[in-house]
C-alpha cells in the first residue's frame, strides 16, 4: 500500500499515488475549447470527448494548450507606470459604418428594385 504524506488518501500502485499528488502541488490541465481546468488530465480527456466532441486528435492537429495553472500565488511584480500621455480635445471623425436600420433598408430597396 502507497500512503499520500499530505492526506489520508491510500493507493495499491505506486503510479497512483505517484498521480494523486500533482494534485497537491496545484496543478491543473487546462480545456483548450472553454476555461474549465482539471486536476487529472485524463478527466481533461473525458471533458474535451463528451463536452466538445473532440475525440482521439493527432498530437500534431491539436492545439497548442495553455501552460499548466497553478494554484500557488505568483511572486510579485513590480509595476511599472507610463508617463502622462496627454490627449487633445478635438472631435472624433465621423463613422462610415451602416446602422441595422440603414442595412435593412438597403436591402428592401434592393429587392424592391429586382420584384
Amino acid at each position: 500500500m502507497f500512503k499520500c504524506e499530505q492526506c489520508p488518501s491510500v493507493f495499491t500502485a505506486k503510479r497512483n499515488l505517484i498521480r494523486h499528488e500533482k494534485t497537491h502541488a496545484g496543478i491543473r490541465f487546462p480545456c483548450t475549447a472553454c476555461p474549465s481546468t482539471f486536476s487529472y488530465k485524463n478527466n481533461l480527456n473525458k471533458h474535451l470527448k463528451n463536452i466538445h466532441g473532440i475525440v482521439n486528435v493527432p498530437a500534431h492537429l491539436r492545439p497548442i494548450p495553455a501552460a499548466p495553472i497553478t494554484t500557488q500565488p505568483a511572486p510579485a511584480q513590480q509595476v511599472q507606470i507610463a508617463p502622462q500621455i496627454f490627449v487633445p480635445d478635438a472631435p472624433a471623425g465621423g463613422s462610415n459604418m451602416l446602422t441595422e436600420d440603414e442595412i435593412c433598408m438597403k436591402a428592401m430597396d434592393e429587392f424592391e428594385d429586382t420584384g
